[in-house]
């Protein structure tokens, strides 16, 4: 014996509250999205197998709270530390070009600290104008007078 659907409760309305509560918030927020919603709902309630609203937003729900569970674990781990930077690599010829390099960049670092002494003090003279006082400075340090 096969059952045959009523064919006015497949063509009934299948509204539930939470198709209005969305229905209604979707036109609150952008009249475009809510004609959408009303759209799809009054398509899907025509299907053979409508698809329940509430149960697809409980599954979109679960998944995005999976996804931001996942997201704040992988926040939340710390980052595998790096190696130490004086570790030797095994490697001597690259060895020693990052001791040459370290040197230079040091080397670079207490130049430019010596620069930044001079102008302070060129700058705490009584000249003013800040493009000039930087301009006139690095001439005269290139000139070698300060």
């Amino acid at each position: 014996m096969t059952v045959t659907p009523d064919p006015v409760a497949t063509t009934s309305w299948r509204w539930k509250p939470v198709d209005i509560v969305v229905l209604v918030i979707a036109f609150a927020v952008w009249w475009p999205l809510g004609l959408g919603v009303l759209g799809w709902k009054l398509w899907n309630d025509r299907q053979p197998v409508p698809v329940d609203l509430g149960a697809r937003l409980q599954v979109m729900a679960g998944q995005l709270q999976a996804a931001l569970d996942s997201l704040w674990a992988g926040l939340s781990q710390p980052a595998a530390a790096p190696a130490a930077p004086d570790t030797p690599t095994g490697n001597a010829a690259f060895d020693a070009h990052v001791r040459e390099e370290r040197a230079r960049i040091a080397s670079d670092q207490r130049r430019l600290d010596e620069e930044i002494a001079a102008f302070r003090a060129y700058i705490a003279s009584p000249q003013s104008g800040d493009r000039e006082v930087y301009d006139r400075f690095r001439t005269d340090r290139a000139a070698g007078r300060v």
